[in-house]
């Protein structure tokens, strides 16, 4: 059987009307407090981040959903656009009880990362350019947990390398059910829901068959994310876009920078160059920031010595952006990013002078990137104890 035949067999429950009154969930406590606000719930998982055009359906859907549910004490708080993204494999979580101990818990979360961050490198290499359509299919409440966006491959060969890529993780944790696709548009409350004003809220809401959105899911945009909460993922390693007027020297060197810096701290982060303008593209790198670089014992990545534009459909492919100059505000501007995904590097990063021009030295360009670089990665090394903070699982069945 085909992996789209078993898929509409599997989800031929998606029909079903809602009614009447029944309870969420008993297990949503773990996740969901009373009030909707989120409780600690730490683990692991792979994910894939959305598009620019995914990422805007999916916040008006929720808007659509918030406009009939918003006063009725059904939803958890709002997720946060920064949050949204379709899961490929889960990783470890106290759903799965792996273990009751923390630090035992904790060390089987932080293993499965490092495996499933080496497998994800490897699909990024094996798969780059490869992209996987799906459409959407229908929201649905999901087991009296949260209300889903169901996804379809459009077409086999889509169906084919989606379980291509989610095999490889069974390596690392095999999981007991079988992959359905889904973006999780809202979370329920713990109590009682009315599936009468639900089915409402979701019809008004609800996908049109004959008109439904087609998204796009790169290779590139995988990831591993470490979660804390059901509005907090962490990705590793956090990839970071630095974005100047030409790409030609500031977002170079910064970038190179901080993969030097990263693995001498041993941190999960790892940067690429970009150029804001499209009209520097393909243009060598200077040799001065080679040697300027390689002056200061950085081992510079020579295999990208030319410029590369931040093109439309890359937003999916970073974890953070970095804008160093004017123009590299206005470009992501146009991508129209969730601003957390902007603001935290570009109010390190911002304000470094172009030595092109000669405003500043090329020297004087890397001492003021290097100073910077360094405060970026206490930042992701602050956030990253953070992640480490794991209570003890709860594992209610």
């Amino acid at each position: 059987m085909s992996f789209l035949s078993d898929y509409d067999q599997r989800t031929a429950w998606k029909y079903e009307p809602i009614r009447g009154i029944f309870p969420a969930a008993a297990n949503l406590a773990n996740k969901v407090n009373p009030d909707g606000s989120y409780a600690p719930f730490h683990g692991s998982t792979v994910v894939f981040r959305p598009g620019r055009r995914c990422a805007q359906i999916i916040q008006l859907i929720q808007e659509a959903l918030d406009s009939k549910l918003g006063g009725t004490d059904m939803l958890a708080s709002r997720l946060d656009a920064s949050t949204i993204h379709m899961t490929l494999h889960d990783l470890i979580s106290p759903e799965m009880c792996a273990s009751n101990a923390a630090s035992a818990y904790n060390r089987e979360v932080a293993d499965s990362i490092d495996r499933a961050a080496g497998i994800v490198e490897a699909i990024r290499k094996d798969c780059t350019g490869k992209r996987i359509a799906m459409v959407s299919d229908r929201i649905v409440n999901m087991v009296s947990k949260s209300l889903v966006l169901l996804l379809r491959p459009q077409t086999e060969r889509d169906a084919e390398l989606l379980a291509e890529m989610y095999a490889r993780f069974d390596a690392v944790q095999k999981l007991p059910y079988l992959l359905t696709p889904h973006i999780t548009l809202a979370y329920f409350k713990p109590g009682v829901i009315d599936g009468d004003a639900l089915s409402t809220a979701v019809d008004f809401a609800q996908i049109d068959p004959q008109s439904a959105p087609v998204f796009e899911f790169h290779s590139e945009g995988l990831t591993v994310q470490r979660f804390l909460d059901m509005r907090t993922y962490l990705d590793v390693p956090v990839r970071i876009c630095f974005c100047c007027d030409g790409g030609l020297n500031r977002s170079v060197m910064a970038a190179n920078i901080l993969n030097h810096l990263a693995k001498e701290r041993n941190l999960p982060a790892i940067g690429e160059a970009r150029a804001a303008f499209a009209n520097t593209r393909g243009r060598p790198v200077p040799e001065p920031v080679w040697e300027t670089l390689q002056s200061h014992g950085i081992l510079c990545d020579r295999e990208n010595s030319s410029t590369r534009y931040l093109e439309d459909g890359e937003e999916s492919w970073f974890s953070d952006f970095a804008a160093i100059s004017d123009g590299a505000q206005y470009r992501l501007s146009l991508l129209r990013l969730p601003v957390e995904r902007v603001q935290r590097m570009s109010r390190i990063f911002y304000g470094v002078m172009d030595p092109e021009y000669g405003e500043i030295t090329y020297e004087e360009a890397f001492r003021e990137l290097y100073a910077r670089a360094e405060r970026a990665l206490d930042l992701l090394a602050e956030g990253k104890r953070g992640g480490n903070r794991t209570e003890r699982p709860t594992c209610d069945a």
